[in-house]
């Protein structure tokens, strides 16, 4: 799950926000990644299947650079997913705005056709912005990538905020100097099963 650090950047800006801007320019991207939400081993029905197709591209894009890395996505994870959707509201961990989250209901449950999972991002407002921050095309795809990452590739928790990656706590801001690096390095820790 994605988080916005809201509570940081809705400081107002100050003479010392300019002095200090060539710092704050590396903490304004910063997304963070909460803890996922339980997953639901009731016996639940399938959820109605829905595939937002502003959204849908990037799970093509995700699935066909998965491939190209040597670890595909499994076809029992993939019959699992059901939706992919814009959310008004994801509601907020603790100061923070929930961005992303992925959804797994009945995984354990001893019939496959009724595990279910779903992608739910945080639809920006009308200027293309989710609190302060612009959601960009490249943000979009970071956000989903890493729910993708938990649903079909089953990453369970979050690498640490340090090491800057897909599945960090915090939205890497080297996607806008190499996201094709950031693609490596997910790829690769997939495949070390994580």
């Amino acid at each position: 799950m994605l988080l916005l650090l809201t509570s940081w950047i809705s400081r107002p800006v100050t003479s010392s926000f300019f002095k200090n801007l060539p710092s704050l320019l590396l903490v304004m991207p910063l997304l963070a990644c909460g803890s996922q939400p339980p997953t639901s081993d009731g016996a639940s029905s399938k959820p109605e299947t829905r595939f937002e197709s502003e959204l849908m591209p990037l799970v093509a894009a995700y699935e066909s650079d998965a491939q190209a890395n040597a670890i595909p996505v499994s076809p029992e994870l993939r019959s699992q997913l059901v939706q992919v959707v814009w959310q008004d509201d994801l509601g907020q961990q603790g100061d923070e705005t929930v961005l992303g989250r992925c959804e797994r209901m009945n995984e354990n449950h001893p019939d496959e056709s009724m595990r279910f999972r779903t992608v739910k991002i945080r639809k920006p407002d009308a200027a293309g912005y989710v609190g302060r921050i612009k959601v960009d095309a490249l943000t979009l795809k970071t956000i989903v990538y890493h729910e993708l990452g938990h649903c079909l590739h089953d990453f369970r928790g979050h690498l640490p905020e340090a090491s800057h990656q897909i599945m960090s706590t915090a939205l890497p801001k080297e996607r806008f100097q190499s996201f094709h690096e950031l693609l490596h390095q997910h790829f690769a820790l997939l495949k070390s099963g994580h």
